[in-house]
């Protein structure tokens, strides 16, 4: 299967990853035809049910087609991740930070909390980006829960689902239909009770471990399945059922844990999965240790390149046997393929040269600024970007060297907090 790159999914981008080789495009294209939907951040169930009811709420709270209900949905999403943490014992959410600074400090005004689309009230330096409308929102399209357009508005089978299951859950707190809870969102300022209360309980309700199955069945056909418009045709779904049958200790993709994944696809007769975990694996054969060795060269700024080599060969010995053989058929471009070779016959002083010319070409690509490393014609290394040290690992160490998630944590994080549930 040829392996084909068009602009860099969006979906795809790690927050505070520098990438100098570029290796986002290749891991993320490798990962898709498997995982469609889901990106590195969007590994929360609760996120995304914050999402739909946020969105379902802001809707509600608009007095016509002309208000936007941006600030009534960060209103929602505030309160909700304060109710998540005092409530629910929730961490890792966006904004915890902010979240148990200011909860711990209500405790000694009354317990109350002030919420509004202020900057001084967001949970993050800019909760509209950097919260749930910008990390989830794409991929909640892509799932078939978020329509077309601006500003984003739940698909109609969306928008029953909540008012079929949590709307209810807010009654108790809010009144009917959450009515009480849509009138505070479309204030300019909310004073929220922190305290054991009915509002704060009926928020909570929302994110119970006990889902009902209709939220099993919700959230498998759309998040795990990938929804009404699966972009992988089915192999995301037959992915989440392998990886359920075998389940291994980590979120983390490890290559035992994919090439027994691997192995079980070809017993089911699902070569097509198979070959793409195959796949996935064989990139990574690659890019963990490069991405590695590139980090450390970062570190070694006027060294000489015989020197770097020897003791490259120190560590990793005279080739890397961890290589895949696929790789070099797997990888797009020009430089991945001889990196590959590089690796594996152990011809460090080129993969040392083509490290620095696919970071040229990359830093070409992102707007013609200089390489981070060069090799120059004295054969020593000209570092302009300081890397934080990294220490190179023995060669033996590589096997298990792994690096990127091919959004494969977000799918298996998804599929357990799914699994939790008791219908």
């Amino acid at each position: 299967m040829a392996l084909f790159l068009t602009d860099l999914d969006p979906r795809a981008r790690v927050k505070g990853s520098r990438d100098g080789l570029g290796a986002q495009a290749v891991w993320s294209a490798t990962g898709r035809p498997l995982i469609g939907n889901l990106t590195t951040v969007t590994d929360s169930l609760s996120g995304f049910t914050t999402l739909l009811v946020g969105l379902r709420l802001a809707e509600l709270a608009s007095t016509d087609e002309l208000d936007h209900p941006t600030n009534a949905f960060l209103v929602w999403e505030q309160m909700a991740a304060y109710v998540r943490h005092v409530a629910c014992g929730h961490r890792g959410f966006f904004g915890l930070q902010r979240i148990a600074a200011r909860a711990a400090k209500a405790g000694g005004n009354g317990g109350k909390v002030h919420l509004s689309a202020q900057p001084e009230h967001q949970i993050l330096s800019n909760q509209r980006t950097d919260g749930l409308l910008g990390n989830y929102t794409a991929p909640a399209r892509a799932s078939g829960l978020v329509a077309p357009g601006s500003p984003a508005r739940l698909t109609p089978e969306a928008a029953a689902f909540v008012d079929a299951v949590y709307l209810p859950r807010l009654e108790s707190g809010w009144g009917a239909d959450a009515r009480h809870l849509v009138r505070e969102l479309r204030r300019d300022r909310v004073v929220f009770d922190l305290g054991a209360n009915e509002k704060r309980a009926s928020v909570a309700s929302i994110f119970s471990t006990a889902m009902s199955q209709q939220e099993i069945n919700f959230y498998r056909y759309h998040l795990v399945e990938g929804g009404p418009s699966d972009s992988t045709e089915g192999r995301q779904r037959r992915l989440a059922t392998l990886l359920e049958a075998k389940p291994s200790g980590s979120v983390w993709p490890s290559r035992s844990h994919l090439m027994a994944i691997a192995d079980g696809a070809e017993l089911c007769g699902w070569s097509d999965v198979g070959d793409l975990v195959r796949r996935v694996m064989a990139c990574e054969s690659v890019l963990a240790p490069a991405s590695l060795l590139f980090s450390y060269l970062l570190g070694r700024n006027g060294a000489h390149l015989d020197k770097v080599v020897a003791d490259l060969r120190s560590s990793w010995g005279d080739r890397l046997d961890s290589i895949d053989p696929l790789a070099v058929a797997a990888l797009p471009g020009h430089d991945w393929p001889r990196i590959a070779e590089a690796l594996a016959s152990g011809d460090y002083p080129q993969l040392i040269r083509t490290l620095a010319e696919r970071n040229a070409t990359v830093m070409q690509e992102r707007g013609g600024a200089l390489a981070w490393l060069e090799v120059t014609e004295q054969d020593e290394l000209r570092v302009r970007f300081r890397d934080e040290p990294a220490d190179l690992p023995a060669g033996d160490e590589i096997q298990e060297l792994w690096w990127y998630p091919y959004f494969i944590p977000s799918l298996v994080s998804i599929l357990a907090a799914i699994g939790k549930g008791e219908a």
